[in-house]
């Protein structure tokens, strides 16, 4: 979604683009793709980033376009210990929510209301610095232009969500075990490792409008394709790139299309920066290779696709999360829950009338799976049947449904299938000993290339990817001249 979004944003301007995709479709983890005629979902399932200083709204104004989407509500449901906690978006009623499950009204409305003061100016404040983090003199000044009644909230780089909530006199095992799996979705790290200032929006996303995409998020990013194209843009799938070489004040992008070469003098590469080292040579390497050893902390993924016939009731959600009990013993995952997200009633382009797709996903270490060898379908199996027992035992109808369909990934797929090193997903996680300045910057020391993507700042998921190409576009608009700009991609 970086890369589409910086994509569509130069096609646009009149600028001469091209994507080039590995894999079969665009959209990376935020796409979709068919299997026994039923559409799943690629990587993420929750959709936000719509709202007033959000950058998909931005995307959408400066398009003049409408992504493909519709409204849910409730955003989310929570399944843990015997009882159902409900994800309001309206913020009063979710408040009144936490404190009928979690206790002492007075400390959750004031935490709460803390981080939505919070949220609010994280989401406004990105919006307003696309060159975060600063790199030069131009772009420490341009920080200093913000508006100096935001400060408030810089403190909070420094104190964990754990502390915050300690403060509030929130601090009960069952209150941090719900926040530490609500940042594990959002922020890839638990209440004591995530600062405040990215987790609070982290916490208060389903507080956000959030959305479905009728036939998944395909639909959207498909709508951003057809906007390239029709600005005489190209997009190329099923086109890996092998090499990229700075040569003479250009680049030229070998792939694996008969070693296919381009030349342009702008790149801008979405793929994880994990990636890099492997396709650039020479002193670009050398700094990919010393930037991945720097963002040593990531996750992987136990993803799974379940097809079921319909008995579930009218208003059920389609967004769970399902805590794990000590008794629910998982094979090769690293995560206190489940993630478990439906195909809407009626959405008969992923699967037909009477039928529904689930998409279910959890945490592992990488490492894990790519060192089982010859036992590695034997214990992906046991992980799978695992999973589905405790959807049978946790998860509303499930049990008296009839199966149609199941299979699963591991870190080992993704990489096959959407070609991240090593499986790594979801981003850089949250770190209380990273600096709220140290991020890998979406502009490198080698002139014409930029990055974007959920490794690059803000980070993970669908609003933070987007920004992170609305970002690379207003850096690349401040560097170079347009006359001289022919090709992005």
């Amino acid at each position: 979604m970086g890369g589409m979004t910086a994509a569509s944003l130069f096609a646009n301007q009149g600028r001469n683009v091209l994507v080039l995709e590995a894999a079969h479709l665009p959209g990376g983890c935020s796409s979709s793709y068919k299997r026994k005629g039923y559409i799943f979902e690629s990587g993420a399932t929750t959709l936000i980033g719509f709202d007033e200083n959000q950058p998909l709204k931005e995307l959408e104004k400066r398009l003049d376009i409408e992504l493909p989407k519709e409204p849910l509500e409730p955003s989310m449901v929570v399944h843990m210990d015997g009882e159902t906690i409900t994800r309001y978006r309206d913020r009063k009623r979710w408040i009144s929510e936490a404190a009928d499950r979690f206790g002492n009204f007075s400390g959750q409305k004031s935490f709460w209301e803390l981080a939505y003061r919070v949220s609010d100016i994280v989401w406004k404040v990105s919006g307003q610095n696309p060159s975060f983090p600063p790199n030069s003199i131009s772009d420490v000044a341009e920080l200093l232009k913000n508006d100096p009644r935001d400060l408030w909230i810089l403190p909070y780089a420094l104190k964990s969500v754990k502390e915050v909530v300690a403060e509030h006199h929130l601090d009960t095992p069952s209150f941090l075990r719900f926040l530490d799996e609500q940042l594990m979705i959002s922020a890839q790290a638990t209440a004591s490792e995530t600062p405040f200032i990215f987790g609070a929006p982290a916490i208060t996303y389903t507080s956000c409008t959030n959305y479905y995409v009728p036939g998944g998020l395909i639909s959207m990013i498909k709508k951003l394709e057809e906007f390239i194209t029709e600005q005489g843009g190209e997009l190329h799938t099923k086109e890996k790139v092998l090499k990229l070489h700075k040569n003479e004040g250009e680049f030229l992008v070998y792939t694996d299309k008969n070693e296919t070469e381009y030349r342009a003098p702008v790149i801008i590469s979405n793929i994880p920066v994990w990636n890099m080292e492997s396709i650039t040579t020479g002193e670009t390497a050398s700094y990919f290779k010393k930037k991945s050893k720097e963002y040593s902390s990531y996750w992987g993924a136990i993803t799974m696709g379940v097809v079921t016939n319909d008995i579930y009731p009218a208003d059920m959600p389609l967004h769970h999360q399902i805590h794990l009990q000590q008794n629910d013993r998982i094979p090769g995952i690293n995560s206190k829950s489940l993630f478990v997200s439906f195909s809407k009633r009626g959405d008969t382009v992923r699967a037909p009338k009477g039928d529904r797709v689930l998409n279910i996903s959890t945490h592992t270490i990488p490492e894990f799976w790519y060192g089982l060898n010859s036992t590695y379908d034997v214990m992906k199996s046991k992980a799978e049947s695992c999973i589905i027992d405790v959807l049978k035992r946790r998860l509303p109808e499930f049990a008296g449904s009839k199966i149609k369909l199941v299979f699963s990934g591991t870190p080992v797929t993704w990489e096959k299938w959407v070609h991240r090193y090593r499986g790594r997903v979801g981003g850089i996680p949250q770190s209380m000993d990273r600096s709220l300045l140290d991020w890998v910057p979406n502009k490198t020391p080698f002139p014409g290339l930029y990055l974007c993507g959920d490794t690059v700042f803000p980070g993970q998921g669908i609003p933070g990817v987007t920004l992170s190409g609305l970002n690379v576009y207003y850096e690349i608009n401040k560097n170079h001249n347009k006359d001289k700009f022919r090709w992005a991609i």
